[in-house]
């Protein structure tokens, strides 16, 4: 069994580092479309016997549960990413007894069900294993592993590092995919001025045309 597990933050925190270009709706509506689009991947893939969204919000539950994939509801004693996917990655291997994990953040707006096959088929047959794929400031936009608790949750600053080292220190092979739609995240500014240039997924296609028709109504 393999399943896909997605970290969400609350959305009333949702991507604060873009405070100064959108506003709090704005961001909590581009961090659902771009989850929107994340889970579309992962199920147009084909490569998962269930796709998972672990978060403490109830709304992200929601909206989850309405794509079809399983909400996993952080404990409220829970703080930060890696507690939050250390327990979905508990709850996969133990409650649901996948033997795969692949964990893709809710930010890569650009994925495509080919960059998940991917990061799926590097696992290969059998065996210990994990693969990763760096992000452009040293992060991970890609995680996966067999077995599920192969290792130990470092996601943060030069994660893709941590988690190497991680795997190596577990005695299991560790591979790193440079695939590149999967390497852009949504962290900065720039990142939202580019993203009209790019080939979004369908649901961030719509929050830019909708916040270009709200821009070009409020200009006229």
């Amino acid at each position: 069994m393999r399943v896909a597990l997605i970290p969400m933050k609350d959305l009333a925190g949702a991507k604060m580092r873009l405070a100064d270009v959108l506003e709090r709706s704005e961001r909590a509506e581009l961090a659902l479309a771009m989850l929107t689009d994340v889970i579309a991947a992962c199920k147009e893939s084909g490569c998962f016997d269930d796709v998972a969204v672990v978060t403490a919000d109830s709304e992200v539950c929601w909206h989850a549960r309405e794509l079809g994939a399983k909400p996993l509801a952080e404990p409220a004693t829970l703080s930060g990413l890696n507690a939050g996917l250390t327990f979905g990655q508990r709850y996969i291997g133990r409650r649901m007894g996948a033997g795969e994990l692949v964990i893709l953040p809710a930010d890569v707006p650009l994925a495509r069900a080919d960059d998940v096959r991917s990061v799926v088929e590097a696992l290969a047959p059998d065996g210990a294993r994990a693969v990763i794929v760096r992000a452009r400031d040293g992060g991970t936009n890609a995680l996966a592993m067999r077995p599920v608790e192969a290792i130990a949750m470092r996601f943060g600053r030069n994660s893709a590092d941590a988690h190497i080292a991680e795997a190596r220190a577990a005695g299991i092979d560790a591979v790193e995919l440079a695939i590149e739609r999967l390497q852009f995240d949504v962290d900065a500014p720039e990142d939202v001025a580019a993203l009209a240039s790019l080939a979004v997924g369908a649901a961030t296609a719509r929050w830019l045309a909708a916040r270009a028709h709200l821009a070009a109504e409020r200009s006229g």
